[in-house]
């Protein structure tokens, strides 16, 4: 798909959150990332079914939401995106300043049936925390969920995947509409962009 399949609006739209100081996008071969420096608290709303209720503003370093191009026989372009299990929320899970605490291997054989009383269990299916998530994108990236979430979204993958410090995410993403978006920034190295003139 080009650019001029693409409502002009969005990808203005996409374009300025690309531009954001706090976004970077990467293309590797056929693997698209949109990497997010999030450096701030996100808070859970306590409705992890496996957090006990806990509710806390968690220390985020940032967010990886990736997806591939691959061959499928079904799809009449012949190609599509798949972001499946690529994204992840990296976090400080030491409990330290009233961030998280995934506890350790000692106390806990198993983070994903985290029982242990020190623990406050996982992140996972926290519908608060997902939701901060889009808000900081929306507050700090210049995000504009509403226009651009079909586009670029997530959620909670399976229990399974999740892991010490880290949330694991299912990312959906039209990476079509982001190399779209790209072609009008030039490159400046390093994964840096910068927009055309």
């Amino acid at each position: 798909m080009t650019k001029n399949n693409y409502n002009a609006k969005h990808i203005e739209l996409g374009k300025k959150f690309l531009a954001n100081e706090n976004v970077n996008i990467d293309l590797d071969d056929d693997r698209l990332t949109i990497s997010i420096n999030v450096e701030d608290r996100i808070w859970t709303d306590g409705s992890s079914i496996w957090s006990k209720g806990v509710v806390k503003g968690v220390k985020v370093s940032g967010m990886t939401l990736t997806a591939h191009k691959e061959e499928d026989d079904y799809e009449a372009l012949g190609y599509y995106w798949s972001g499946g299990l690529f994204g992840n929320v990296t976090y400080d899970g030491s409990g330290k300043d009233g961030t998280w605490y995934d506890a350790t291997d000692d106390e806990s054989a198993l983070i994903n049936r985290n029982t242990s009383a020190e623990s406050d269990g996982l992140i996972y299916s926290d519908r608060g925390f997902t939701k901060n998530l889009i808000a900081h994108m929306e507050n700090k990236c210049d995000f504009n969920y509403e226009e651009l979430g079909h586009y670029l979204d997530f959620d909670y993958s399976e229990q399974g995947m999740q892991d010490y410090e880290t949330v694991n995410l299912d990312v959906d993403m039209d990476g079509d509409f982001w190399l779209a978006c790209m072609e009008e920034y030039k490159h400046k190295g390093n994964n840096v962009y910068e927009l055309s003139a």
